[in-house]
């Protein structure tokens, strides 16, 4: 293949795992629609490196730059963890993952209220993680509770955490920075392949 069908195959690779990004940003409230975009992002995300190392094997030179670049790579610790849990995804579940939700209230009609905020995960197990109690004028006194709205979805984070794994494991954060990685990884692929190709 040519340089410019091996740059454009990787870029448009990445790309598809920035629109699956993007879709788990759109369905963040729909925790099954979040996880199916999670698989397909994990997946190509991963095969971004694969695209490069299949094409650079016959080229001595880019064979050497893309051993010790996806070394490097693998090497960091976020990009290391979430290639784990593209191994999990394909061959054997969906990474499982704590879903934190949260609840409002309108703050000006809650008097004396205790407000719990619970994480709960997706096998139904909540855990407390803060309670806040609220108190508001007297004047207030004679207002009537209002129902709580229903309960929005503010994060997701993974469960299944190796031990040598220390980093925040909310997963749109996680995902960004592997993105991140993978666009200066291609960037640089791009400008070695172009550079061999002006000599």
């Amino acid at each position: 293949m040519s340089e410019s069908g091996i740059v454009l195959r990787c870029r448009n690779r990445l790309e598809a795992a920035k629109l699956m990004y993007e879709h788990m940003r759109l369905n963040f409230q729909d925790g099954t629609k979040f996880r199916y975009f999670l698989d397909a992002f994990l997946a190509l995300a991963r095969s971004v490196p694969h695209i490069l190392k299949s094409e650079f094997h016959d080229d001595n030179q880019l064979a050497r730059w893309y051993d010790h670049r996806a070394r490097e790579l693998c090497s960091v610790k976020i990009v290391r963890f979430l290639i784990e849990m593209r191994n999990i995804s394909l061959k054997e579940h969906t990474p499982m993952m704590a879903t934190t939700a949260a609840v409002s209230y309108s703050l000006d009609a809650i008097i004396g209220e205790t407000l719990d905020i619970k994480k709960t995960s997706p096998d139904g197990k909540t855990k407390n993680i803060r309670t806040a109690s609220l108190k508001i004028a007297a004047d207030q006194a004679e207002k009537q509770q209002p129902a709580p709205t229903v309960p929005q979805i503010v994060g997701y984070s993974f469960d299944e955490l190796p031990k040598w794994f220390d980093e925040n494991p909310d997963v749109m954060y996680l995902c960004k920075k592997y993105l991140d990685e993978l666009e200066r990884f291609v960037a640089e692929a791009e400008d070695e392949i172009m550079g061999g190709n002006k000599s």
